[in-house]
């Protein structure tokens, strides 16, 4: 069997969320359609403009999912459009994924590496960086840079920063001690030159599916981050030195005004951050002249890219003005086809690919009621899923029945096996309300036995409890706004109570990760996966996964963990052993029901025809396309 390798690596972070629609992170595909992406646009245009040598001339970029003021990482923001942003802006990390999705050494970043298992059943990756690369200021990138890297975000300092996850050197030696701040001393990391790191992974981490990924690495300005202070190495590891807190991080951080995180203003990615609008939302970015380029040695053509916040009723009314040039990723018939007819008038040229992802209805499996599987459930049989994605993508989607995507390989190996083996909670109201009733819900507000119409309640701790399921969803959505007109009248009848809310996605968001003012039962979401996909980080019941965006579902399943966790050490070309494990996953994963899946989908780029050598699949998304394309003079 071919692997096909279509998942990808959050190296510091969790599965992107974003809204359902164009230019967020959906993407619809037509079921019975080929995988094979479209024609490049230099096959498809004919064009006889001549490509520049240089940098030249702007793109606007429309994206339904607004651009928040918050440009560190995804630890802070998962946004998806941040989350692309973040490609832009920091770059040279010591593992990329190739344009196939494969994982390998960046050799613009790395000079040599060495891979040493030793006998403690630990393992020792050594990489020496390329002498040249600079930050956007002219100041030399070393190996301390990189160091610094895994040391700052490992750190009970960084952690101090508004919850940051602090888990870049997780699976390393010594990492628990020195994130408890036992030590200053991080045991498996150390610098061993100028230009030269190591790190040493626990054998308990091993073996792992994605294990080159343990090499990897990028770098943090410490002159900007962390003035003043230095990285040594010691037989104990390799530590900070100076003035290191979490108040110098809270200042040059998360100063809200001057902190890297909101104004990263020394980069070394293929553009520079140069201006956010926090009232229109808009992000501009300017090239990098120091950049020495991708895994390939690709530096950009374009000289300045624009993010622009586009609504989707009026967004290709926009592309045919030329008020935006590209609209990336975009879902729905309505879309779509609106796209479409753009292409066939010859106002816009078009790319399309399955997604690696899927729209959801997100439980937040932690809060009541929708700690119990059974109210989640009764949810899912309150919706007609096959007419909602019927309405929503008119034909350029299909339902999925878990935790996958159509561009997935497992899922185009498994196709037969998901038909016979999962439940595909086909809508049946009397199926929910047998599944209320099994979980308690039989009481009316006065305690007597349900009467069979208006709110379920149950007795709770002595308390009677109404069956409310509190829904925060966003404005301007064509999910959300489908949602409201499929779910509420049939809960009603299961004896279920929907209450909306609508709001913005930051607010949202907060909400999600449990840091805002209020946490709602279930939100309505699209998620892309994680090129190495690690569903045992997703679904553990470790409380460090309970942060940062990892499980957020926020369900403590044992029995879902472990089926998560026994892919975790399968090695990456066991394609077999893999299928039949996550064949077990995702089974499980159906019957516990963290999220409704409503559709996975084909995405649709349309852009201007002065845009030329797009080219985006789903392991090779926009921020990435980018550095191949050019627009005309």
């Amino acid at each position: 069997m071919q692997k096909k390798k279509l998942l990808s690596l959050l190296l510091a972070g969790a599965t992107v969320l974003s809204l359902a629609a164009c230019g967020q992170q959906t993407v619809t595909t037509n079921p019975s359609a080929s995988n094979t992406p479209a024609a490049s646009p230099s096959q498809s245009q004919g064009t006889e403009a001549v490509k520049p040598t240089e940098p030249t001339g702007q793109l606007v970029i429309g994206t339904t999912t607004d651009l928040d003021n918050d440009f560190y990482d995804a630890s802070f923001n998962n946004n998806a459009t941040n989350y692309k942003l973040y490609d832009l802006l920091h770059g040279y990390g010591t593992i990329v994924s190739d344009i196939e999705g494969d994982w390998v050494y960046d050799p613009t970043v790395v000079a040599s590496h060495e891979e040493v298992e030793n006998e403690d059943g630990t393992k020792t990756y050594t990489v020496t960086i390329n002498d040249g690369l600079v930050w956007s200021d002219g100041t030399p990138i070393t190996a301390k840079d990189y160091v610094f890297q895994l040391l700052l975000e490992s750190s009970p300092e960084m952690n101090a920063v508004d919850g940051y996850p602090s888990q870049a050197g997780y699976s390393l030696v010594g990492y628990q001690d020195y994130f408890a701040g036992n030590t200053k001393n991080f045991a498996g990391v150390h610098l061993v030159d100028d230009m030269t790191y190591s790190v040493t992974v626990q054998a308990e981490e091993l073996p792992y599916h994605y294990d080159i990924t343990y090499a990897s690495a990028a770098p943090r300005p410490m002159h900007v981050i962390a003035p003043g202070c230095d990285v040594v190495d010691a037989p104990e590891g390799a530590m900070i030195t100076g003035d290191f807190t979490a108040d110098l991080l809270m200042e040059t951080i998360n100063n809200s005004t001057t902190g890297y995180r909101y104004n990263p203003t020394v980069t070394c990615g293929p553009y520079l951050f140069q201006s956010y609008d926090i009232a229109s939302r808009q992000g501009v970015l300017v090239v990098n002249p120091n950049y020495a380029g991708d895994y390939r040695g690709v530096k950009p053509l374009i000289e300045k890219i624009i993010i622009k916040t586009v609504k989707s009723d009026t967004m290709m009314n926009e592309l045919a003005s030329g008020s935006v040039d590209l609209l990336f990723q975009c879902s729905g018939a309505d879309t779509i086809n609106a796209g479409l007819d753009l292409v066939e008038a010859g106002e816009a040229m078009d790319n399309t690919f399955y997604r690696n992802g899927y729209g959801k209805v997100q439980f937040d499996c932690s809060q009541f009621p929708t700690d119990s599987e059974n109210v989640r459930k009764a949810i899912a049989y309150c919706l007609d899923r096959n007419e909602f994605a019927r309405q929503y993508s008119g034909g350029y989607a299909s339902v999925v029945h878990s935790y996958y995507g159509l561009a997935q390989w497992e899922y185009q190996e498994s196709q037969d096996w998901i038909e016979q083996n999962l439940n595909t909670y086909e809508k049946n109201i009397d199926m929910a309300k047998q599944l209320l009733e099994e979980d308690g819900w039989t009481l009316n507000a006065d305690g007597t036995p349900y009467s069979g119409t208006g709110t379920r309640y149950k007795e709770v701790d002595g308390e009677l409890k109404p069956l409310v399921i509190e829904w925060c969803n966003t404005s301007n959505n064509p999910v959300s706004e489908l949602l409201a007109t499929m779910l509420p009248e049939s809960m009603t009848e299961a004896g279920m109570e929907l209450r909306a809310t609508t709001t913005d996605f930051p607010t949202m968001q907060a909400a999600i990760t449990h840091t805002g003012d209020k946490i709602y039962n279930m939100y309505n979401l699209a998620t892309g996966f994680a090129l190495a996909s690690s569903p045992w980080y997703y679904f553990s019941t470790d409380p460090v996964w309970m942060q940062g965006g990892y499980n957020s579902n926020w369900i403590a399943d044992e029995e879902l963990a472990a089926a998560a966790e026994a892919l975790k050490a399968i090695p990456y070309d066991d394609t077999e052993t893999w299928l039949t494990t996550w064949q077990n996953f995702i089974a499980i994963w159906n019957d516990k029901l963290p999220d409704i899946p409503l559709y996975s989908d084909e995405y649709y780029d349309f852009y201007s025809p002065k845009l030329h050598d797009w080219y985006s699949t789903a392991v090779w998304e926009w921020s990435r396309a980018v550095l191949d394309a050019w627009v005309e003079a």
